[in-house]
């Protein structure tokens, strides 16, 4: 009985390092989930081999609120991390829009601000109206300076988004850990119940041994006392053998 309990201790141990392997992937999300989790590590602390032996039972009920509870954080984590997505991909979409028209427009500037050189003709036409040559040379700046900020804030976006989609990985191996370990709990559950019903059953079996062993022991017992009931049977089956030589005699 005690290795038998001893291996389902294994088992169920094994079962909340799983579980604190998912809500480590949730400790590095926020704040308030490191708060959490350390409350969780306090209730942990408590199941140790000894307690987990003495009440497999509750142990189990603890497992799996955990594990309900790192799912509920992942999907929250989840839909918190598509939300972030959406809005950096529409930052990286109006920065590349950004990128496109400073370019168009810089491209422009700067040809006629050759052609005018070239020409020796001032002022020229952009955007409408007549422009200098030092309103030409400040806008070509201004404008490479914008798309380079674009440009580099583009490329910010971008990185942000690749943790988005690794934070994604990671909340997606925590919920597969999670869903697995709510399944070993329900195996677990199973194999708890069969194991009490085997040891009830050894428990029961001893016990119709040792009846047995008692039994045997008073029928082989010399010194064993004879019930009234015992007497009368022992009576009825003694034959008067004087009775029965008469009844045979008899023509």
């Amino acid at each position: 009985m005690n290795s038998a309990r001893g291996g389902y201790v294994k088992i169920v141990v094994g079962i909340v390092l799983a579980v604190v392997a998912v809500l480590a992937v949730m400790y590095f999300t926020s704040d308030v989930a490191r708060t959490k989790i350390r409350v969780a590590a306090d209730q942990y602390a408590h199941w140790t081999p000894e307690n987990i032996a003495k009440d497999p039972e509750n142990y189990l009920n603890f497992c799996e609120q955990e594990a309900e509870k790192a799912l509920l954080g992942l999907k929250a984590s989840e839909i918190s991390v598509a939300q972030n997505s959406g809005k950096l991909q529409a930052m990286v979409q109006e920065a590349t829009g950004k990128i496109g028209i400073g370019e168009r427009a810089l491209t422009q500037l700067k040809e006629a601000y050759a052609a005018a050189e070239a020409d020796g003709k001032w002022p020229v036409t952009w955007e409408g109206a007549a422009r200098d040559k030092d309103f030409v040379k400040r806008q070509i700046v201004a404008l490479a300076r914008q798309v380079e900020g674009q440009r580099t804030l583009k490329s910010k976006i971008e990185n942000g988004l690749k943790n988005l989609d690794a934070q994604s990985t990671r909340i997606q191996e925590g919920r597969a850990q999670a869903q697995a370990q709510l399944a070993e709990i329900k195996t677990s559950r199973e194999i708890l119940k069969v194991q009490k019903i085997t040891d009830d059953l050894t428990e029961r079996l001893a016990s119709i041994g040792a009846v047995i062993r008692t039994t045997s022991a008073i029928a082989t017992e010399s010194t064993a006392t004879v019930s009234l009931d015992q007497l009368a049977a022992s009576s009825v089956a003694t034959v008067d053998e004087s009775e029965f030589e008469a009844i045979m005699a008899k023509k």
